[in-house]
């Protein structure tokens, strides 16, 4: 029983830790999506285009999780060196999550006008975060 309450908190304190970097990212189809929108003050076409990478995004996640749900599933937890090895295996998974929500992050800073942008620099100086750089075309690199 001990043993499973740690692999519990195992399982919170790498996902307490997620996204928080020293970028300053939005987190695009998180829970603050309706703050997103509100702050910057999104037009029409801004929010169809949000809301279509939210669904992308969601997409491109999905299979990700279902691996972040089987490595949980199937992963011994007997032990602390089990759980020393969940955890290795736990953050590459973890690391391209974040990747693609950064990239997403970026496509949407990227068709932000330059008042917005401002805001959004205002914003992550405040909170003393790097702001990203945005994605202007789709097949552009992410930073």
């Amino acid at each position: 029983m001990k043993l499973k309450y740690y692999s519990i908190l195992l399982f919170f304190i790498c996902f307490s830790s997620f996204g928080q970097t020293d970028d300053c990212t939005l987190g695009i189809g998180g829970k603050d999506t309706e703050t997103i929108i509100n702050v910057f003050q999104l037009d029409d076409e801004q929010l169809v285009k949000m809301e279509a990478w939210i669904q992308e995004l969601k997409k491109t996640n999905e299979v990700i999780e279902e691996q972040i749900d089987v490595l949980l599933e199937k992963h011994p937890q007997s032990t602390e060196e089990e759980l020393r090895v969940l955890a290795e295996k736990f953050k590459p998974l973890r690391a391209q999550i974040i990747a693609n929500s950064k990239i997403y992050d970026q496509k949407l800073l990227g068709i932000l006008n330059e008042k917005q942008y401002q805001r959004y620099i205002t914003l992550c100086t405040e909170a003393m975060r790097r702001p990203l750089k945005g994605l202007i075309s789709e097949d552009a690199q992410p930073e």
